[in-house]
């Protein structure tokens, strides 16, 4: 039986004693349960595990996305697993908010991130998330109600400019679930279509404080070999640059198709 411990009172759950290289249809039937009830699973001691081994895992709940990354290059001979080297981020005032999931940009929505930690720094730079089924729960009924018939236009920006922008429901409802979440964001929302431009941007900048709501957070702390993976529907994350750092990630992104 699978052991998940939760890791705060809304979601989030680490899973202990397991060995991703070596897995079998019932293991990824309880992660696939576990990622559904928790949104985020933080796994560690996972310092095996290979770029291909860590491909072959993830391609489990998914299609795994091929596609050349405007940020991030392949690992060499691993096409489909990114190689997030950042020798040094910026601290301090000029950081700007990185609130986000990683969805959005791209014509589906339905994206499960899997990321794992080959080099970090002994403290700090962890990542956070947040629970955006719980934002929305917490939103009164009439707002809900209004929100559920928008939609938002959403882009890569400056990263990919010659990308077209894609329409998103402002709140994605599961069809297996038929739990809603909110799905607009800081850094690849541009505007809600329909409204003018000013109202547009007054409902966004509400509706991205949820995130900073710290009943709604999760913080995972990184050590080399903890993998961690998320639902892009469900949750959003920040990258907190707390200090310069030398960090190398491995990224897998997978899509179940709708």
């Amino acid at each position: 039986m699978l052991k998940a411990t939760p890791l705060t009172g809304t979601f989030g759950a680490r899973i202990s004693s397991v060995d991703l290289l070596q897995y079998d249809a019932r293991l990824i039937d309880e992660l696939k349960k576990c990622l559904v009830k928790y949104k985020v699973l933080v796994v560690d001691d996972q310092t095996h595990l290979t770029p291909d081994g860590l491909l072959r895992f993830a391609e489990e709940f998914g299609t795994a996305e091929r596609a050349h990354h405007p940020n991030w290059e392949d690992v060499p001979g691993h096409v489909g697993v990114k190689n997030i080297h950042t020798p040094d981020y910026p601290t301090g005032p000029q950081v700007g908010d990185s609130w986000h999931t990683d969805g959005p940009p791209r014509e589906h929505t339905q994206w499960f991130s899997f990321l794992h930690a080959i080099k970090v720094p002994p403290y700090g730079r962890d990542t956070l998330f947040a629970d955006m089924t719980a934002a929305y729960r917490r939103l009164s009924e009439p707002v809900q109600s209004f929100l559920e018939g928008l939609t938002a236009m959403n882009s890569w920006g400056h990263s990919k400019p010659d990308a077209e922008p894609v329409e998103h429901p402002v709140i994605l409802i599961d069809p297996d679930t038929g739990t809603k979440s909110l799905y607009v964001n800081r850094l690849y929302t541009s505007h809600i279509v329909g409204l003018k431009r000013e109202e547009s941007d007054l409902l966004l900048a509400y509706l991205y404080r949820q995130t900073s709501v710290p009943e709604l957070q999760l913080r995972v702390c990184w050590k080399p070999g903890t993998l961690t993976m998320w639902d892009n529907e469900k949750t959003q994350h920040y990258i907190v640059r707390d200090q310069p750092f030398d960090r190398t990630m491995h990224r897998v992104m997978v899509c179940t198709g709708r």
